[in-house]
């Protein structure tokens, strides 16, 4: 087992190589979405935090081999994911693309007063899968992916809303969904709700694990653990007129302005692996 695997058990990441391939896949997906930006192909209801952050839910316009436009996905990146997760994984999934601007994080007129501070103290952290449901947001597990891959394309700087994980705090929350959904279909895992014991296991975390600030030189990818707790810090840099973000109608929307990191997530082929592998 090579070192960085190593360290994806244990601390619940890692990064992985980069590669001439990948920085071709890079270019090709970033004129995939100046492209969709420019045709205003977006939805509205993707700019959150008071537009200071485009969520870019399935936006990237890739195959299921994660080729863009015709350019073939890294395939010394997938050999390493291979080596590991095999043929564990279905295919690959429509990418997000997440974008972050200068001023991040605003606070959304609907937003109360305590989420915008959990965004703020605790940077929006979660697990990823568990799918807060109705005005209540009741959790309930929905997505079982084998993991989550970042590829960073731009702005990406300790201080540019760098990914903040809780190191080790997959172990907490494995036991606990082992424990939760013991014995149980894949239609009954999804009807259970684990709220309580997800906000349990959230305090716990806080208090036990330590968290760290994951931002990558030269675009190296990074692949997270499934279950590992993972947020969003605020943008800090100082103020750059050439990296802000305009608010209204009247100008384009420049993506590549932003922070902006691509993620995969690729669903099991069997849902319950999302449970019961290591």
């Amino acid at each position: 087992m090579t070192l960085i695997w190593k360290n994806f058990i244990e601390n619940g990441w890692c990064f992985l190589d980069n590669d001439i391939e990948n920085c071709r896949w890079i270019e090709a997906a970033k004129a995939n979405i100046r492209n969709k930006f420019r045709q205003k192909e977006y939805r509205d209801s993707d700019f959150r935090s008071g537009a200071s952050w485009f969520a870019g839910i399935n936006f990237l316009d890739n195959g299921i081999g994660g080729d863009v436009d015709g350019i073939s996905f890294s395939s010394v990146l997938w050999s390493q994911i291979s080596g590991n997760f095999g043929v564990k994984i279905k295919y690959w999934d429509a990418a997000q693309v997440s974008i972050c601007w200068q001023g991040y994080p605003s606070k959304d007129p609907s937003e109360s007063e305590k989420s915008f501070k959990y965004r703020l103290k605790k940077y929006s952290s979660h697990v990823d899968g568990l799918i807060p449901i109705g005005s209540s947001k009741r959790r309930f597990a929905k997505e079982f992916h084998a993991f989550i891959l970042g590829i960073p394309i731009t702005n990406n700087r300790v201080d540019s809303a760098p990914l903040m994980v809780w190191e080790g705090s997959h172990k907490i929350f494995r036991n606990m969904f082992r424990k939760a959904f013991a014995g149980l279909s894949e239609n009954e895992v999804s009807d259970l709700d684990v709220t309580e014991i997800y906000q349990e296991c959230r305090r716990k975390v806080f208090t036990t694990c330590p968290v760290k600030k994951v931002f990558s030189h030269n675009n190296q990818p990074y692949i997270l653990d499934r279950h590992l707790l993972h947020g969003m810090g605020s943008w800090s840099a100082p103020i750059d007129g050439s990296l802000l973000q305009p608010r209204n109608n009247l100008f384009p929307i420049n993506p590549m302005s932003g922070r902006i990191v691509i993620y995969f997530r690729p669903a099991y082929k069997n849902a319950l692996d999302w449970i019961t592998q290591n």
